[in-house]
């Protein structure tokens, strides 16, 4: 089973949002066909997006709603603690938490659509592919 780190914007979209392909990712992770890795940034970084009045207003979501949202992330996902300091990503230095929780995790992939993790298309091993491409790579067309 692949280990993967969702970019934290793909998650929260597909969370929110019933279709499309950041949906189609949360939901292989609903099911239990990808082990999704986090770490107590994308955590924090989830609950900061999901409390945003635009997103909360525009989405209906309560307070019990993000709860519920941060409760499952935290229970139904591998913890990766211990993140390595990296500094890799010059222009946005807040996506390299994205990076370390993907090497602690061991993952396999990162699932982004930020263009500075795309442009590294793999880091130490670990591939860095849209959800589009994500979602092609799990139905077998593309390797």
């Amino acid at each position: 089973m692949h280990r993967v780190v969702i970019d934290t914007n793909v998650l929260i979209s597909g969370i929110i949002q019933q279709s499309g392909f950041p949906f189609r990712v949360v939901k292989m992770w609903e099911t239990a066909s990808v082990v999704l890795i986090t770490s107590s940034a994308t955590i924090e970084e989830a609950e900061r997006v999901l409390n945003y009045p635009k997103i909360k207003n525009r989405y209906k979501l309560t307070g019990d709603d993000i709860k519920h949202v941060i409760s499952n992330l935290i229970r139904y996902s591998v913890f990766s603690g211990n993140l390595p300091g990296l500094n890799i990503i010059k222009e946005d230095p807040e996506d390299n938490y994205v990076l370390a929780t993907a090497v602690a995790g061991k993952a396999d992939y990162i699932i982004s659509g930020d263009k500075h993790l795309l442009d590294l298309n793999i880091f130490r091993g670990i591939a860095v592919v849209t959800p589009k491409e994500f979602c092609e790579i799990m139905e077998g067309k593309r390797k």
